[in-house]
């Protein structure tokens, strides 16, 4: 499946520095591998490129309308809970039903935990785009001042 993308989709992905190709790429990767979370109209695809994890939301017919990205590594899920909250996505893969819940995340040395999308079965997690543009980019800021 060849990924499109809207003028609006591609305003995005300029302000956010993402290339298009790169993106194309995440949509591409996870159709051929099944490695996406799905709520059986739109789909989360992610793939490690470099130093960042790029995300790409897209529908059944590889139209994008969103695209981010962060640059922590995503870890091991940590388990929370004992009756995790069951969301409106299912691992493509497994076919399970994902669930809200905590990962370990690394950046520059540092990991902590954070909250995520996790698939109870093969343990992959996604992050959603709120988090990655919000929390996740304010932490990368704080972690690289620290450092420096």
């Amino acid at each position: 499946m060849d990924a499109k993308f809207s003028a609006e989709a591609k305003d995005l992905m300029g302000k956010r520095g993402l290339k298009e190709a790169d993106v194309a790429d995440v949509v591409k990767t996870a159709e051929t591998s099944n490695r996406k979370i799905t709520t059986g109209k739109v789909n989360i695809a992610k793939k490690r490129i470099g130093e960042v994890t790029v995300y790409a939301k897209y529908d059944a017919d590889g139209n994008v309308c969103n695209a981010y990205s962060h640059r922590m590594v995503l870890g091991e899920p940590v388990k929370t809970t004992d009756t995790p909250e069951i969301t409106k996505w299912e691992c493509v893969h497994c076919k399970e039903k994902a669930i809200a819940g905590t990962v370990n995340m690394t950046y520059m040395g540092i990991t902590r935990s954070g909250p995520a999308i996790v698939c109870p079965k093969c343990g992959d997690s996604w992050v959603e785009e709120y988090l990655a543009t919000k929390t996740i980019a304010a932490a990368e800021g704080l972690f690289e001042k620290k450092k420096a």
